[in-house]
């Protein structure tokens, strides 16, 4: 049983990894950069970039979010 939950806890974060480190492969694919919304700023250039830099840490924070219960799980396991 001890190796069933590692082998899941090492696969899920090996999954929140991948999300995180392919974050804006899953931006431009998805095209989230369209979808942000931010107030108070004038210049377009400066806006298309927020919206990017906006719109992959979205993504880097579900992979995170992701990562975290598996390596805390990993890390409750392994210690006992």
């Amino acid at each position: 049983m001890d190796t069933f939950l590692i082998i899941i806890s090492i696969v899920v974060c090996v999954i929140g990894a991948l999300v995180s480190f392919t974050a804006k492969f899953i931006v431009k694919k998805m095209n989230l950069t369209e979808k942000q919304v931010i107030k108070g700023i004038d210049d377009q250039k400066s806006l298309e970039s927020l919206k990017h830099q906006k719109a992959i840490m979205k993504v880097k924070l579900i992979g995170a979010a992701i990562f975290l219960p598996g390596m805390i799980a990993l890390y409750i396991i392994l210690k006992i």
